[in-house]
């Protein structure tokens, strides 16, 4: 099994924090949560496929106020 790459933006295009993911799963879409640890969670609001096909695909992120 494969991991994906993903890049990880806010709404206004800056890089998220983390600005980088690798998951098992490649089929994130709106309104799933990454958890990052105890006391963080970011929730996915879009998606962009990568320019080509060796950039990674970006998720639209925002952080959640629960975990």
């Amino acid at each position: 099994m494969g991991l994906f790459a993903y890049k990880l933006e806010r709404a206004d295009g800056t890089p998220a924090e983390p600005a980088t993911f690798q998951t098992a799963v490649p089929t994130w879409q709106r309104g799933d949560t990454i958890p990052l640890g105890k006391d963080r969670i970011l929730r996915v609001i879009g998606t962009r496929e990568g320019a080509t096909l060796e950039d990674d695909a970006i998720l639209i992120v925002e952080e959640t106020g629960d975990g």
